[in-house]
């Protein structure tokens, strides 16, 4: 039987913490796995990192090309992986030991095509567990659809282990600041049964020169944020209709919470705007809840400009000091 893990990796300049993530995967307790690095263009000793430890382990696979972004990289790997089961690390963060053995036992046991498991946020002097649920849950693939609504970890892609056939023929969207919310849902479609389990496996470093922190970044990952969210709803709607409410309330929420941002350009404010009239317009559509009136009809009403002064009064200086350079 097939027990290989495919492990997606993709690297760009961190060659200061990309021994440890390596060494993380290498020495697993489950041995059958293909490690797949994809170089997107570093111009650090990322790719000569890559390449010696492809020569010291059979187990590692190099991919060297132009920079193309995270998403391309991945989608890189993804055309090659053989395993059976799908695994991605970020290459500035690291495993916990022993913990693909534990996730593939879970993941037969429960008899799911999917797991997800907690994490542990690394900062420079401090760290903050966050335990996917408590002791151990197994969920039909539309019920853990539904919490991705009210649970963001849900549509974190490297806190999970995965069956590789619920991706066939999925990849990531490119040209995106953010990667994980186009993605993960999609192959959540396709699953049956899906376990969540508290055992710490990952451990994410906390990074101020990440796109996630990158205040030139902002504007474009709220375009991103209101994008994503927009297509996960059409799109599990149209594979699911009985979740339309589900969904549909929840989306509204969030079309008046992001309206909120700090971050909003007046582009991505204009677009929530058409977003809820679209909604409003369209027959089947679910009719707002009441407690939602209020905030939506702030944001039909309210001219941009207004609407874009209130989120830079809102704007606090993020605090980064103790984040990883």
């Amino acid at each position: 039987m097939n027990q290989r893990i495919s492990v997606i990796v993709p690297v760009y300049n961190v060659a200061d913490y990309l021994p440890q993530c390596l060494d993380s995967i290498l020495s697993q307790d489950h041995e059958d796995l293909e490690v797949i690095l994809i170089d997107d263009g570093s111009t650090d000793d990322s790719g000569r990192i890559c390449d010696r430890y492809a020569a010291a382990d059979p187990r590692v696979r190099v991919i060297h090309q132009k920079n193309a972004g995270a998403a391309a990289a991945k989608n890189a790997g993804l055309r090659v992986a053989t395993g059976e089961y799908l695994s991605f690390v970020d290459s500035d963060d690291y495993l916990e030991p022993k913990v693909y053995g534990y996730m593939l036992s879970v993941l037969g046991r429960c008899g799911a095509d999917a797991a997800q498991f907690g994490f542990r946020n690394v900062y420079r002097t401090r760290q903050e567990e966050h335990p996917s649920a408590p002791g151990r849950q197994v969920v039909s693939g539309k019920d853990f659809l539904i919490r991705f609504n009210h649970d963001w970890t849900c549509a974190l892609l490297w806190n999970k282990l995965y069956r590789r056939g619920l991706f066939d023929g999925i990849f990531f969207e490119e040209g995106h600041k953010i990667d994980d919310e186009y993605f993960t849902y999609q192959g959540f479609l396709n699953a049956g049964k899906v376990v969540c389990d508290e055992r710490i496996v990952y451990n994410y470093r906390r990074r101020a020169s990440s796109v996630m922190c990158s205040p030139q970044a902002a504007a474009q990952r709220v375009m991103d944020r209101i994008d994503a969210l927009t297509k996960r709803r059409q799109r599990v709607i149209r594979r699911f209709p009985e979740l339309r409410r589900d969904f549909d309330v929840p989306y509204l929420d969030a079309l008046s919470y992001m309206s909120q941002y700090p971050d909003n350009s007046e582009q991505s404010l204009r677009l929530l705007k058409s977003l809820l009239w679209d909604y409003l317009k369209t027959p089947g559509n679910t009719l707002p809840p009441r407690h939602l009136w209020r905030d939506l009809l702030r944001l039909y009403i309210t001219p941009v400009r207004r609407l874009r002064k209130a989120c830079e009064e809102a704007k606090a200086p993020v605090d980064t000091g103790d984040y990883y350079p």
